[in-house]
């Protein structure tokens, strides 16, 4: 009994192409996999930065000559770390979700997958919004919290919805 064995005549025939990276989505995970691992370093300090933040704002105040401009300032980032340390373990958990959404959203979209780039966007709104629900607008007490917390996600997302042309399935 002999088998017969169809191979083919030429590699020509062989579907030897593979879906390269574009190099936007490229540059936009690995920039994301940093962040990410940049914000679940930061969650991690987050009640030490607490902590710090409001011994800080007590020696500023402490000192003489501190006008009473950056006295009611101070105040209102205090008001507003108090309110954040009382919410600290919710937030805690909204951000981590938010990071893990990112992160898997990243990972998909590496492997040119759609889907991925509607959890990525999931996880970047979801510690904005839950936070705003959590905090109010205290959370926006500064250029450099509005900046990072708003500002670096709205960049993201509109960079990676350039790059959605590129997600096939």
């Amino acid at each position: 009994m002999s088998t017969t064995r169809n191979y083919p005549q030429t590699f020509d025939s062989i579907d030897t192409t593979e879906t390269k990276l574009p190099s936007g989505i490229n540059v936009l995970t690995i920039l994301t996999f940093i962040g990410c691992a940049f914000g679940a370093i930061l969650i991690a300090f987050l009640p030490m930065i607490y902590k710090v933040s409001l011994e800080f704002m007590d020696k500023a105040a402490a000192t003489d000559g501190i006008s009473a401009k950056d006295l009611a300032e101070m105040a209102n980032n205090r008001n507003a770390i108090e309110i954040a340390q009382s919410n600290i373990v919710p937030s805690i958990a909204i951000n981590l979700i938010g990071i893990g959404l990112c992160l898997m959203g990243a990972i998909w979209m590496r492997k040119l997958k759609r889907d991925g780039y509607w959890l990525y966007l999931a996880g970047e709104l979801l510690p904005v919004i839950g936070t705003f629900i959590l905090l109010g607008t205290s959370q926006f007490t500064g250029v450099l919290s509005v900046v990072l917390g708003v500002g670096i996600p709205l960049l993201f997302i509109s960079l990676y919805s350039l790059q959605r042309k590129y997600l096939a399935y």
